[in-house]
């Protein structure tokens, strides 16, 4: 594990400009936001950030321990999943200390499937093989008359598998079936893959192992993949390399990755350098300079659809739009009021998305 520079001393001031700058994420995926108040009265450093929201997130799962003693089993699930996501939002960025951090993405991830078995549609746990280790996934198939087509959904930097679940029901109600998955550097796979350019050969694995499964209700002659964040990049890089994708969506992704030194965000370097697994900034960089899509761009002929805010302060509008016009079929929207990955206008951006994408996969 490389020795990251976590800055221990980062006082209240730092936790509650994140906690901030963060609300819309959070609220967007699943967090409440009375809880972060909560959260903000208690919090008198970064190093209390793992803890308090770990602290909520045993409230949300006793919730549902609750439930499933009544009978509740729906609204079970729904807490479990709520629960998980306080534990995944106290461990994504956070690496004061890695045995704690660890901790609570472990507890995340169990909660979520603790839960997975009493969401509609239930969660199917999937384990697909690659070189000496196993792709981990999250498959949801809608009840429909029909076979649905599937879309693989794949994170962001700092995102696990589990936080996509917030954008599955609108695919749901559509009866598109979904993936989620942590891709290398990602959730669970990052104990075995680091960040690498070879990101697509995983995502392979897995419909490889999709195809063999062949599960009830899947039309997997019907595929689509979306991506957030950094998975807006993945997303693309993907359906470039994989001739079975028949559509793509990017959300706020980049055209090209690029040097992690220049980052204003101390953050956002700390990231990078735990998702490549180095406390070098020198081979961060040149794992990050070689994720590009320019040697792909010409090969992403399924249409393809790239989504951004112009108010994104992470990811510059302009790098998700030149995915856009240099992809063969890509088109392009941009929310002028929208942020990073649009998290403060879910409910302009989400439903189009799963209808293009259902649209392009019927």
């Amino acid at each position: 594990m490389p020795s990251v520079d976590t800055e221990t001393d980062r006082g209240a001031d730092f936790a509650t400009e994140s906690l901030s700058k963060w609300t819309p994420r959070f609220v967007a995926n699943g967090i409440d936001y009375n809880d972060l108040a909560r959260i903000e009265s208690r919090i008198e450093g970064w190093g209390d950030w793992c803890r308090e929201f770990s602290r909520i997130g045993a409230e949300h799962a006793e919730l549902a321990e609750t439930a499933l003693d009544r009978g509740d089993e729906l609204g079970a699930g729904r807490h479990f999943r709520q629960a998980s996501m306080y534990y995944h939002f106290g461990s994504h960025v956070w690496h004061v200390d890695e045995d704690e951090r660890a901790d609570a993405h472990t507890t995340a991830v169990e909660l979520f499937a603790r839960g997975g078995e009493y969401l509609d549609p239930p969660v199917q746990r999937i384990e697909a093989p690659f070189e000496d280790f196993a792709v981990p996934g999250n498959l949801r198939v809608p009840d429909s008359a029909a076979p649905s087509p599937l879309v693989v959904l794949l994170p962001g930097l700092d995102s696990i598998k589990e936080e996509l679940s917030a954008y599955e029901a609108d695919f749901h109600d559509r009866g598109v079936a979904t993936l989620a998955v942590d891709g290398a550097a990602q959730g669970e796979t990052w104990e075995q893959q680091r960040m690498t350019p070879r990101y697509p050969e995983l995502i392979s694995a897995v419909l490889d192992h999709v195809e063999a499964l062949d599960p009830d209700g899947v039309d997997t002659d019907r595929l689509g993949v979306y991506g957030v964040s950094l998975g807006g990049f993945y997303a693309p890089q993907v359906a470039a390399n994989e001739p079975r994708f028949d559509a793509c969506v990017g959300i706020s992704g980049p055209f090209t990755v690029g040097s992690v030194s220049g980052r204003s965000s101390e953050l956002v370097k700390e990231q990078f350098m735990w998702a490549c697994k180095s406390d070098s900034v020198v081979e961060v960089d040149e794992i990050t300079d070689a994720m590009s899509l320019r040697d792909d761009i010409e090969d992403l002929t399924a249409p393809s659809l790239m989504i951004t805010g112009a108010n994104d302060g992470i990811i510059p509008p302009a790098q998700t739009e030149r995915i856009a016009e240099r992809a063969p079929n890509g088109e392009y929207v941009l929310y002028e009021n929208g942020n990073h990955v649009c998290n403060n206008i879910p409910y302009k951006y989400r439903p189009l998305a799963a209808s293009w994408l259902s649209d392009h996969l019927q």
